[in-house]
């Protein structure tokens, strides 16, 4: 538990909020920059573009049995709802509709009012239009720029460039190639931009793909039957246009559905009765031949009558063969000739015979009175013998000539009977048809009747054919825009503004593999402490300690490094000999000169005697900063000849330090190395212990030549160069080694130029750009010091 607290304790210590803060609030004029900038462009965002209002509109799909007015079935009160909105809103969405849409409100043509910066939709224009192409025929998008002014009217083509003028405020009464005409009763055009308009043709697939895209469909909830429509359009009256058609065309697509069902029953049923009537009429011809054919009127009274007209006939025939068996016995009564009476009245149905009886039986009557009284041969009797005998052969002939009659009657009735009794037998059969023919008549009436009906019916259905939909909202449009959002703008551009810069600097941090701070290099653990942190001094700022009573950061920051240098310095040495300050770094440019010049100054304002040599053999700084030429005879002239007088070439040049000595390089040699490890360096600072209480030594770079290192036992202390901004991170792993080898020893590490940034090239001329502070607040370009 102790360890896991200390590990909290280390990771807490380890970062730094507060720290972390400052390095971002130090580049604060990026962030009010960038804020400014951001908040600037929302302002011009939010002025010149396009305004988007939101329409919704809200409909309710109705079920085909919520429509009807029947009374709902047991299944249906207990069923769920059945409408898939799912499939409504594919529909809703579908081409074929928003293709009726499109063709319905001619949404190919697009017409736009062009402005100085802006170019917005319109729904109404302020001239007549006519469409002279067919949107069928527009196969790629067509764009047309007109021009009122005040000559008259000027149409560019976009696609081909092409430009029409026409004098007038007409197109007619110029012959053009142009797929419109126009026409405006403008007079006077004062503002360009308000008659500057464009005009845009489309193809009926590309503008229906991007209708598709702006239309929004969704659901108002699990368990409703209401889809919400919403489009976002910068013209809200455009976007009611076509939501409204769109629920309009939705619905009558659905009626049309369920008209077609009728429309199909109605064209059924016509087709049926025209069918139906040829059948009938079919069978009422061969109903009407049937009964010609058949001398049939009435099967009912057609049977009575044959009956009746049989009855007759049989009657007859009865009657005929009493005449005849009357006409035999009485024929058979003249075979005797008696002078017997005839019998009278016995049913003969023939007058002339019958009076000839009368006559014959009066003769006979006659006779007998008369033979009565006269006698057999009486003349009168003979006469009358010859009358009868005349009578008689009369009345035989007379009932011959009848039977011959009633026989030939007899046989014409006879046949008239057959006749008659062959149709009272066919009368069965012939009703038997003839109620086939009826019924299926029948059937065919009724059929013929019903479908009828259906037709009526199914067109009273196609004609009051209920709504698919109901429309609960039609298309409304909110006052307020949803883009853009000012609030909404203003605070990303706020945000923005922020985060640009944020992270900027937090990729320039991350990226950066130089020293910055005093904290870099304790994460190294380089094995050695900071023992002081110049400021970043400015171009034009003095860059030298030369009056003990300065008191300004650079005075101020050495004077802090000498003390540092002093709790370094080994205390058990003879008090009596000079303390040996070596001034080094890793590579050129971080500033070893400098510190090693000004180190020496510092020392030299507390009374104490300084001798500064320069002992960097390639590259000698120090003539730079204290004006003289580098050609100007020192250290390499003693340790090419032990002979050489030193003392005579150190220089005093600062007025009010007098203790302090340079020894410059003197003549840059070609054998540095030899001329430092042939023993003359080691004697020069034995002599000038004897002198000085402080020697300083400025060497060359370590990274770079072993010069330093060759030199390095004849130093008490170290002071270690690394320029903030600089000095690469892994440049540090050097001393870091040379430490732990023990090439160096008693060493502190200085950070130079704190507070500045540089921006290089690989080389050695350098040039910073921008800053960064640590605790100084001190400013920005200078120059490389060494």
């Amino acid at each position: 538990m102790l360890n896991d607290n200390y590990n909290q304790e280390n990771i807490e210590d380890k970062y730094d909020l507060k720290k972390e803060l400052f390095k971002y609030l130090f580049f604060w004029r990026w962030f009010v920059f960038s804020i400014i900038l951001c908040v600037i462009i929302s302002f011009f965002y939010l002025r010149y573009s396009h305004t988007i209002y939101r329409t919704s509109a809200k409909i309710k799909i109705l079920d085909k049995k919520e429509a009807s007015l029947e009374l709902p079935s047991a299944s249906d009160l207990f069923s769920s709802n059945k409408i898939n909105l799912e499939n409504e809103i594919e529909l809703l969405s579908s081409y074929t509709i928003l293709k009726k849409v499109v063709e319905k409100q001619n949404l190919n043509t697009n017409f736009y009012s062009i402005g100085n910066i802006m170019t917005s939709r319109v729904t109404h224009l302020p001239f007549q239009f006519e469409q002279l192409i067919s949107n069928d025929s527009i196969k790629e998008e067509l764009v047309f720029d007109i021009y009122f002014n005040d000559d008259g009217i000027e149409i560019i083509d976009i696609k081909t460039d092409t430009t029409y003028l026409f004098n007038s405020y007409t197109t007619h009464t110029i012959s053009h190639d142009l797929p419109f005409n126009i026409e405006s009763d403008k007079i006077n055009f004062s503002s360009t931009n308000e008659n500057t308009h464009k005009v845009v043709f489309s193809s009926t697939k590309n503008t229906v793909s991007q209708l598709k895209k702006k239309i929004s469909l969704s659901k108002v909830g699990k368990e409703s039957d209401i889809i919400a429509l919403q489009m976002d359009n910068e013209s809200s009256g455009y976007s009611e246009i076509v939501l409204n058609t769109l629920i309009d065309v939705f619905n009558q697509d659905g009626v049309s559905d369920r008209q077609m069902i009728h429309k199909r029953t109605i064209d059924f049923v016509n087709e049926r009765y025209i069918l139906l009537s040829n059948e009938l009429d079919s069978i009422e011809i061969q109903k009407q031949l049937y009964k010609l054919n058949n001398n049939l009127i009435d099967i009912t009274a057609n049977s009575s009558l044959s009956l009746e007209l049989s009855s007759k006939s049989n009657q007859q025939l009865l009657d005929l063969e009493n005449q005849i068996a009357i006409a035999k016995l009485l024929n058979e009564s003249f075979k005797n000739k008696n002078y017997d009476l005839l019998p009278a009245n016995i049913g003969i149905n023939n007058s002339k015979i019958n009076f000839l009886i009368t006559d014959f039986n009066t003769i006979i009557l006659e006779r007998k009175n008369l033979i009565i009284s006269a006698g057999l041969n009486n003349p009168s009797v003979m006469q009358l013998d010859r009358a009868i005998s005349d009578n008689r052969a009369n009345i035989i002939r007379t009932v011959s000539n009848y039977l011959t009659q009633l026989k030939q009657t007899k046989r014409q009735l006879t046949l008239q009977s057959k006749k008659l009794n062959q149709d009272v037998s066919n009368l069965p059969e012939k009703e038997k048809i003839l109620r086939a023919i009826e019924r299926n008549q029948v059937i065919k009436e009724s059929l013929y009747l019903f479908l009828l009906q259906k037709r009526e019916e199914a067109e009273v259905s196609f004609a009051v054919t209920e709504p698919t939909i109901k429309v609960i909202e039609y298309a409304l449009s909110s006052d307020i825009p949803i883009s853009p959002k000012k609030q909404i703008t203003l605070l990303a551009a706020l945000l923005i503004g922020i985060l640009i810069p944020f992270g900027i600097i937090y990729l320039i941090l991350l990226f950066n593999t130089k020293i910055q701070l005093k904290q870099d290099i304790d994460e190294l653990n380089v094995g050695c402490s900071v023992i002081g942190e110049l400021p970043f001094i400015e171009e034009n700022d003095s860059k030298l300690f030369q009056n003990p009573k300065d008191r300004n950061t650079l005075a101020e920051s050495f004077r802090i490094l000498t003390s540092n240098v002093n709790y370094l310095l080994p205390q058990n040495t003879d008090t009596t000999d000079a303390k040996v300050i070596l001034s080094t770094s890793s590579v050129k440019g971080e500033g070893k000169s400098f510190v090693a010049l000004n180190m020496s100054l510092a020392l030299a304002s507390l009374d104490n005697k300084i001798l500064l040599i320069g002992a960097d053999l390639r590259n000698p700084q120090l003539h730079k900063y204290i004006g003289v030429d580098k050609t100007r005879e020192g250290l390499t002239s003693y340790l090419h000849n032990s002979n050489f007088d030193w003392r005579g070439s150190t220089l005093n040049t600062f007025e009010h330090l007098p203790l302090h000595h340079t020894l410059l390089t003197g003549i840059i040699p070609p054998n540095a190395t030899q001329l430092l490890s042939n023993g003359n360096f080691e004697k020069i600072i034995l002599d000038a212990k004897k002198e000085y209480d402080y020697i300083i030594i400025d060497t060359a770079p370590t990274l770079l030549v072993t010069d330093t290192l060759l030199i390095s036992d004849n130093a008490d202390t170290v002071v270690y160069i690394c320029r903030s901004n600089y000095t690469e991170k892994e440049i540090l792993t050097y001393p870091k080694e040379l430490i732990k080898d023990g090439k160096i020893k008693n060493v502190g590490l200085v950070i130079n130029a704190v507070g500045a940034n540089s921006r290089y090239d690989y080389g050695y001329s350098y040039k910073y750009g921008y800053s960064y502070n640590y605790g100084y607040g001190y400013g920005y370009g200078s120059k490389k010091e060494d």
